[in-house]
């Protein structure tokens, strides 16, 4: 038997409590592709509606102690007692799948590996965050511990923190049914930048100063704002600079799809994005627009993107190089949808699995 073990809301109530999309998305893509026999749930959050957790699939359970979820003391004692729970939930000789490896689960991870040592676990790296001070980087050396004790990982960014020899990299992964999305016929100057919309994740400051003097192109920025005012100052100045908001998913595709260009700005000195890959890029690729990025991924080999500065003169330089470019060399870094599906499809997650399984390593 294959476990999941993630921390995922019904589809319908993914908004409501304000959780990544994105990593949703990434989930029920293998879920809904059948690579799991059953799906167990263990939510961050302090407050849940007990009738939100109702899931469209029978193989999803929630495992979650709504009655002492109402403070941080609590909290911890019901993720305490949640771990226990879902101990007692997996089967001897099941092999068990995290998504990432966290506070919230570690515990459950030792538990079975003490307890149940017939249970192999594995975990999907998305997100790690190595170098932080204090208690947190005390709590992440913990987690990188464990989590390269792994039986096999599948890790989407090729860090050498991760030192598991039973691995393999992949970016991400989409479903082996996609539809077919609009193509990129004509090159307009426009741009998108969405997501959370960070320093280290978007390189926001630099983005709208940069946009700024660059009054021929458009920036289009959806997604959580944390410093909205910034936003606002320039979008209020500049016709080029256009804020949408946070905005439904059908919105947002509809705003992916009229941007010929994508923007994946991430600090390359922040630690923290040597040890994840971006969904967006994985998402916009497969919706066919061209991908710039100030990081070099070699998990994308074989796909076309463009690689820029993160210096705020030498980015301006780079984008108006790339837009001066021959269409039909721009078209060579668009329409890349069929790649993307044969190469990070459900059936390679499959495959890979399934290789990782056979080829146990003791960690």
């Amino acid at each position: 038997m294959r476990i999941l073990i993630a921390n995922i809301f019904p589809k319908d109530k993914i908004l409501k409590y304000g959780a990544s999309i994105a990593a949703h998305n990434f989930c029920y893509n293998l879920i809904e592709g059948d690579v799991f026999n059953r799906v167990f749930s263990i939510l961050p959050m302090l407050k849940v509606e007990k009738k939100d957790l109702v899931y469209d699939s029978s193989i999803i359970q929630a495992v979650y102690c709504a009655f002492f979820k109402k403070g941080k003391i609590a909290f911890r004692l019901a993720s305490l007692l949640e771990n226990i729970r879902l101990f007692t939930l997996i089967p001897v000789k099941s092999n068990v799948w995290f998504y990432n490896l966290s506070t919230l689960t570690v515990l459950l991870f030792v538990l079975l590996r003490i307890f149940k040592p017939s249970v192999k676990l594995y975990v999907i790296i998305l997100d790690f965050t190595p170098g932080r001070k204090g208690l947190r980087g005390v709590t992440e050396n913990i987690l990188l511990k464990w989590l390269n004790r792994a039986d096999g990982i599948i890790k989407l960014a090729d860090s050498p923190l991760f030192t598991c020899k039973n691995a393999d990299c992949l970016p991400g992964v989409v479903p082996v049914d996609s539809p077919s999305y609009p193509r990129i016929v004509q090159i307009k100057k426009e741009f998108l930048i969405s997501g959370v919309l960070s320093e280290n994740i978007s390189m926001l400051s630099m983005l709208l100063r940069a946009f700024s003097k660059m009054p021929e192109m458009t920036l289009h920025i959806t997604g959580k704002a944390l410093d909205l005012e910034l936003i606002k100052e320039y979008a209020d100045k500049y016709d080029n600079i256009v804020y949408h908001g946070m905005v439904s998913y059908d919105d947002y595709l509809r705003i992916l799809h009229d941007t010929p260009f994508l923007l994946s700005t991430r600090n390359p000195y922040s630690p923290e994005n040597q040890c994840n890959f971006p969904s967006k890029i994985i998402e916009a690729l497969l919706h066919n627009r061209i991908i710039i990025s100030t990081l070099h991924y070699n998990q994308l080999e074989g796909i076309n993107y463009w690689k820029v500065s993160s210096n705020e003169n030498d980015f301006i330089n780079d984008i108006r190089k790339i837009i001066e470019q021959p269409t039909n060399i721009l078209l060579k870094y668009a329409n890349q949808s069929d790649l993307v599906k044969q190469k990070y499809n459900v059936g390679i997650w499959k495959q890979t699995m399934n290789r990782l399984e056979c080829k146990r390593i003791d960690p």
